[in-house]
């Protein structure tokens, strides 16, 4: 409020009228009236720009009082002038019990015969002080308006930008999962396929086969038709292998470790009752045995100190395959802590499968602010 562009000027106008009076009417030429004058426009300014802690504001504000008492005595001009700068101020002082105090000095020094003999120019600044109140307690109220406004825009536009990323999570959350789930149905039909046509398929053709040599040895013209159609179901199982094979797509091999992990945390949420929101990027390598062993029973440590020492209700998995690395990382909502210890054995454990895989561990928390996780895995080299 103080830095209004409108209330700067006010404050600017009286200055200037308060120089010409003390320089022009009154006459004052002395050393000493232009030391008071720019040490008055100087607490003045530092009041505005520079001073926050609020009890230098009040001394500040003392202070100026004192000044408008001295130079009205020893100067002259008219009060008001001297009281236009602090009454600005006044009306930005948190404190009601100060500030209807400091208004009242305000106001009583205004109309102060020792100040103002004439009773006309007592009167006049007197109404002009009320009215200049008034205004101020009205702009101040708008302006403390307008920072609930702005507050309450600044946590809304916050609000809003959370949801967006929680939507963009939510959208890289469902399209894994919809990927995963297809994956997962396109190798258990082809599975299925394999299992049940093919075995079959297989069965029929050792049977025809068995079938094509009894009718050998005793020349028999239907060898010839057993034999085309062994041939044509042979052709037929052919074309199930390979049509298997182009069901069952090679991406399924580079996540069935991740899957593995996946079903960890669909168990957990599912025994335990804490929503376990798992997202998962696309990689065109698979972790190894050891690797999935390894985070398998890092993911159930994990999980079980955020339910059983955290207390939290909700944890966020991110697994992120890049060309060298598969980072897995684990954050929750539980109470935290300020202090990590690293020598219990569930973290130990943790850090000792993560050596094991020559890979990096590193681990953040604070009080309320749960606990994050984040495991590196560098890739195997093919041998």
């Amino acid at each position: 409020m103080v830095k209004s562009k409108e209330l700067l000027l006010i404050r600017y106008i009286s200055f200037v009228i308060l120089v010409i009076e003390m320089f022009v009417k009154e006459g004052n030429y002395s050393v000493l009236s232009i030391v008071f004058i720019l040490l008055f426009i100087i607490n003045n300014h530092l009041r505005i720009f520079h001073i926050n802690r609020e009890r230098m504001f009040y001394l500040s504000i003392v202070i100026e009082l004192a000044a408008v008492c001295i130079g009205k005595l020893t100067f002259g001009c008219s009060i008001i002038f001297y009281l236009i700068g602090i009454s600005i101020d006044i009306f930005t002082v948190k404190n009601s019990v100060l500030k209807y105090l400091f208004a009242g000095t305000v106001l009583i020094l205004g109309i102060n015969p020792v100040f103002n003999k004439n009773v006309e120019e007592r009167i006049v600044t007197s109404v002009l002080l009320i009215i200049f109140f008034i205004l101020l307690n009205f702009i101040s109220r708008l302006y403390s308006t307008k920072l609930k406004a702005q507050s309450l825009y600044d946590k809304l536009k916050v609000s809003d930008e959370k949801l967006i990323e929680v939507n963009k999570e939510l959208e890289g959350y469902i399209e894994s999962i919809e990927e995963f789930t297809l994956l997962k149905e396109r190798n258990r039909i082809s599975r299925e396929i394999h299992d049940s046509v093919g075995h079959t398929l297989s069965t029929a053709m050792i049977q025809l086969s068995a079938m094509e040599a009894i009718l050998d040895k005793e020349n028999n013209p239907i060898k010839d038709m057993v034999k085309n159609l062994r041939i044509f179901i042979n052709e037929s199982f052919q074309d199930v292998k390979k049509a298997v094979k182009e069901l069952k797509s090679d991406e399924y091999e580079n996540y069935s470790g991740v899957l593995r992990l996946q079903d960890v945390c669909k168990n957990f949420e599912r025994m335990s009752g804490v929503e376990v929101k798992v997202i998962v990027s696309k990689g065109d390598w698979n972790l190894s045995t050891k690797q999935v062993g390894h985070l398998y029973r890092i993911t159930q440590e994990v999980l079980s100190n955020s339910l059983k020492h955290g207390k939290a209700t909700q944890v966020k998995v991110i697994m992120n395959f890049t060309l060298e690395e598969f980072i897995m990382s684990f954050n929750d909502n539980g109470e935290g802590t300020d202090k990590i210890v690293e020598s219990g054995i569930g973290l130990k454990s943790i850090k000792e499968r993560i050596d094991e895989l020559d890979g990096i561990v590193e681990m953040k928390s604070s009080r309320k602010n749960g606990f994050f996780i984040k495991v590196i895995v560098p890739k195997e080299l093919e041998v």
